[in-house]
Parts: structure tokens; C-alpha cells; sequence
């Protein structure tokens, strides 16, 4: 069995561990293009994930810049 506290650290525990490795994923992706449209992807389920930050201005570059934290900035991306 596999418990949280052997797991690592999740950096922004809003999302969640499966958006955490889907970031991990992402950032792993070799084609740059295809790291752009998984980036992109997963922009839109964190907007879906939390939908109160549509009120803040400039959102999507709030939702980039934690893309970026979670990835520990070692995504290379076109934000």
C-alpha cells in the first residue's frame, strides 16, 4: 500500500496528485510541439478545476504561473 506521506510533495495541493504528475508528464514530453498542446491542455483543466479564478483579472497568466511553479520552471513552454 502505498501511503501520502512516501509520496513527494505536492507543490500546489489545490489541484491535486494526478495534475502534479500530469505536470511531470508534461514536462518529460521530448517533441516541443506536442509539450505545447499537452501545456495547453492542462491550462484548461486547471481552469475547470478552479473555476473562481475566471473572476481574476489576467487569469490564464495566473493559471501559467502555476503551471510553471508545479513544474518547478523546468518547463520549457510557449506560454
Amino acid at each position: 500500500m502505498e501511503y501520502n506521506s512516501e509520496r513527494p510533495h505536492l507543490i500546489i495541493p489545490e489541484y491535486g496528485r494526478h495534475v502534479q504528475k500530469l505536470v511531470g508528464y508534461c514536462v518529460h514530453i521530448e517533441d516541443k510541439e506536442e509539450r505545447n498542446k499537452m501545456a495547453r491542455a492542462l491550462i484548461e483543466v486547471m481552469g475547470n478545476l478552479q473555476p473562481f479564478l475566471r473572476d481574476v483579472p489576467d487569469f490564464k497568466h495566473k493559471l501559467w504561473d502555476q503551471l510553471f511553479i508545479m513544474s518547478e520552471f523546468k518547463l520549457d513552454a510557449d506560454s
